[in-house]
């Protein structure tokens, strides 16, 4: 693919970024003072759940339930890789189940580093698989665009068993109802945008003219023209999405590995919560879970959610009758896992790839500008 005129290549810029005279980029303020803000939150957390308590229950906690744990994240990722891989194959896109899996560990890694509300780590799996395989961008959003929306099916489908089960018990809080039935609402809200992607016509042309100033003062590009080009982009994504409706094995077997997921992740808390020698009700934490994940993603600008999702994970499993020392310890170890081994993973996984942060970042805008010329159809190869 030939780069763009004027504009330098993603091994120039690398080589530019490089060079002993250029100052590292310092890091913004806002970022630090949104993680000052985070940790504030988890010392409160911690501080408010019977601390010695905590620290005894961490200290004391078995590290072959955790190093279990950490197996059943693992299996959570998988299951989710090889889900998009199924829900490409009904869009009619390839993805390997080598290259599936390698993109979702750097997208999770991207999210746990930037926030974004999982947009990021989108652009990353985007990134990765353009770069490996044969197809073009409109093509590979849609398989992202399914999988998500597969994603939130089965999201729902355990919170509402969850919910109605506990109810069926008349232990469910009216709290946690509350945040149950915002994250089932705005999960249904955004799953008919994935579902109708050409509803976004009119917010991505906004977006595209914006981007479109973007590169222009960046890269001095002026060339590009987006916001013409993305109706038509954006209706090869709805084509795409519609015709995965006509291949109805691959959904169904997407769906259920989303729920083997979904499930995987579940017994990863439930394993925490034996780890600390705490015996809970199993769709009590089918019901936490997701809600957790939930408020990992919510787009409060502090990388990983720190401090919003301690806190709110503590909330809930308060309200739903966890003793609030053994909550806080296994907040706070779910969050070692998810965060801390995902990031582990994800620098094996990226070293064990070839990719750099820099250079993939690099390579993508490069990539995605140089064919934004040709992006009627799905973009050029």
């Amino acid at each position: 693919m030939k780069a763009l005129k004027g504009l330098p290549t993603a091994n120039a810029l690398i080589r530019e970024r490089s060079e002993p005279s250029v100052a590292p980029s310092p890091v913004k303020a806002s970022v630090l003072l949104a993680i000052a803000v985070g940790a504030v939150l988890v010392a409160l957390a911690f501080i408010l759940s019977d601390p010695w308590a905590v620290v005894i229950r961490i200290a004391n906690a078995n590290p072959l339930y955790v190093a279990l744990a950490c197996l059943f994240d693992f299996a959570s990722i998988a299951f989710f890789a090889f889900a998009w891989v199924a829900a490409a194959k009904a869009t009619g896109v390839e993805i390997g189940f080598i290259d599936g899996f390698v993109a979702s560990v750097l997208g999770l890694m991207a999210d746990k580093l930037v926030a974004s509300a999982s947009v990021s780590g989108e652009l990353v799996r985007l990134a990765y698989v353009r770069s490996k395989r044969n197809a073009g961008y409109a093509e590979f959003l849609a398989t992202i665009v399914v999988h998500r929306f597969l994603y939130n099916v089965a999201f729902i489908l355990l919170l509402a068993a969850a919910s109605v089960d506990i109810a069926a018990r008349g232990v469910l809080p009216q709290a946690v109802s509350i945040v149950t039935a915002m994250a089932i609402l705005s999960t249904l809200i955004a799953s008919y945008v994935l579902l109708r992607p050409e509803s976004l016509k009119g917010v991505s042309r906004r977006l595209a003219r914006y981007a479109d100033r973007l590169v222009a003062r960046l890269y001095n590009v002026h060339s590009l023209s987006l916001g013409e080009r993305v109706d038509s982009f954006v209706e090869a994504v709805a084509m795409s999405v519609r015709g995965a409706w006509g291949r109805k094995g691959y959904m169904i077997l997407a769906t259920v590995l989303m729920l083997f997921q979904w499930l995987a992740g579940a017994l990863e808390l439930n394993v925490l919560f034996t780890a600390v020698g705490y015996d809970v009700d199993f769709w009590v934490v089918l019901l936490s879970f997701p809600l957790h994940c939930y408020l990992t993603a919510l787009p409060v600008g502090i990388p990983a959610a720190l401090g919003v999702t301690e806190v709110g994970t503590l909330v809930i499993l308060s309200a739903l009758g966890v003793e609030r020392s053994a909550a806080m310890a296994v907040t706070i170890l779910v969050r070692f896992v998810e965060v801390w081994f995902e990031l582990a993973l994800g620098a094996i996984v990226a070293a064990a790839a070839g990719v750099t942060l820099l250079t993939s970042r690099l390579e993508w805008t490069q990539n995605l500008l140089a064919s934004a010329g040709v992006a009627h159809g799905g973009g050029g190869n």
